[in-house]
């Protein structure tokens, strides 16, 4: 990771700058941040005065965050802002002039085949990311603990069901973290070291979402992060977090390499529950046929 305090303002975008500090900001400081982060790009457009405003902050925040961030001042931070090629609210995209899916419907719109390519870079990128040792660490505490509990918000619900899904064909007490009509303090408070968490934390993660991982590690449950590679994460990170590439040609994000490390941590749960794995998979299969269920 390139070390802020001594690069060149030139030598890195001002939102790599943000995620590598974002731990160590002030709250009105983070509230600034988050709408930086919210709005790639378009530091650039705006004063100091404009941005304060914009965010809720002082000036003298502003001048203090661009101080803390390295640059010598705020027209120093406008100019790395052009640099930057994170993605962030659909919102803010969408207003970006010339593209493809803009409100105005302008711009050319790239290829179905572009998007399917980005896709695939998506899912390589992310493969790059991952050291195997880690997975093997990851599906081995799925397959060893009591039980599994699965936790998502947002897009990142789904992909946390989709994650219960695979899991439980091959080990029993998977479950959602919180089911309807209930809270996460009444599960949270039956949870241990016995077992184990898997939460999936794709950009834009609600607040409840990161008091969880904090209560988890406080009570010390084994936790699994899955996250986004281009946001900012909150400290302290799990050892076992995977970061998965999820920017895309449009103003969503792609999910297919968070959907490929799931399916990569389940088809290792397979080995590592070995015949008690494919006995429950067979038992499964026969439960279908007897309830007429497929």
């Amino acid at each position: 990771m390139t070390d802020v305090k001594s690069s060149k303002p030139n030598e890195q975008a001002l939102t790599a700058r943000i995620r590598d500090r974002y731990a160590e900001l002030s709250r009105t400081e983070r509230q600034l941040a988050d709408v930086i982060l919210a709005c790639p790009g378009e530091l650039s457009g705006y004063s100091a005065t404009e941005l304060s405003q914009s965010a809720g902050v002082s000036k003298m925040t502003v001048s203090r965050l661009v101080r803390r961030l390295g640059f010598a001042n705020f027209e120093e931070a406008r100019l790395a802002s052009r640099r930057g090629t994170e993605w962030g609210s659909p919102l803010y995209l969408l207003a970006q002039p010339g593209r493809a899916d803009a409100a105005a419907g302008e711009g050319t719109a790239p290829s179905v085949e572009a998007h399917f390519q980005r896709s695939a870079e998506a899912v390589a990128a992310t493969a790059r990311r991952i050291e195997p040792a880690a997975l093997e660490r990851a599906a081995r505490l799925l397959a060893e603990a009591r039980r599994v509990w699965v936790c998502g918000a947002r897009n990142s619900a789904f992909l946390a069901g989709y994650a219960r899904w695979q899991f439980i064909q091959v080990r029993p007490e998977v479950h959602h973290m919180v089911a309807a009509g209930e809270t996460m303090a009444e599960t949270l408070a039956g949870l241990g070291a016995d077992d184990a968490l898997l939460l999936v934390g794709i950009r834009r993660r609600p607040p409840s979402i990161v008091r969880l991982l904090h209560a988890a590690q406080a009570r010390g449950v084994p936790t699994i992060l899955i996250a986004d590679s281009h946001s900012p994460l909150e400290e302290p990170v799990p050892p076992l977090t995977f970061r998965c590439e999820t920017r895309s040609l449009a103003a969503l994000d792609t999910h297919v390499a968070v959907m490929a490390v799931i399916h990569a941590l389940a088809a290792e749960l397979i080995r590592l529950t070995g015949p008690a794995g494919r006995e429950r998979i067979q038992e499964i299969e026969d439960l279908h046929e007897t309830l007429g269920e497929l």
